[in-house]
């Protein structure tokens, strides 16, 4: 994978990501309804907010953008819920979700790497602590009690 094709992959994830966070906004139930409401809100604008950013990136390296729900379901590594789940269920999912775009952003940084694209390198590291920290504020909401 080149770093085109790389950017594309992350613009389709980030995405899918994005609806998937407002979607568990929307159906989020039970208990802890306010709490997670928020959160899965704050998340889902996060990821909003830099789906722009991505695309750009994409059109800096004079290609365009793939903007279509046939090419970000062929190109993203995150699935869609498949049902409605419960809280527990959704954050399950997401926490997985964030962690898989930690592991490929780091694929995708060694790729800007040896392209020697600093702009890009430094922008997947700002990323890639963003997903770690959604990362670890689901994981706590599933073991609120550490060691």
């Amino acid at each position: 994978m080149d770093l085109v094709d790389g950017m594309k992959v992350f613009l389709a994830s980030d995405f899918t990501l994005y609806l998937k966070t407002h979607e568990a906004h929307f159906n989020v139930t039970g208990m802890f309804f306010p709490e997670l409401h928020k959160l899965f809100q704050k998340q889902y604008e996060d990821l909003w907010e830099n789906f722009d950013t991505i695309a750009e990136k994409i059109r800096e390296l004079d290609h365009f953008v793939p903007l279509n729900m046939r090419s970000f379901g062929t190109l993203s590594i995150i699935d869609e819920f498949d049902t409605v789940l419960d809280a527990k269920g959704m954050i399950e999912r997401l926490m997985l979700d964030h962690e898989r775009m930690t592991v490929f952003l780091n694929k995708l940084f060694k790729i800007a790497t040896a392209a020697d694209n600093q702009a890009i390198m430094n922008y997947i590291a700002d990323r890639l602590d963003a997903h770690a920290k959604m990362r670890w504020m689901l994981r706590t909401m599933l073991n609120p009690v550490s060691a």
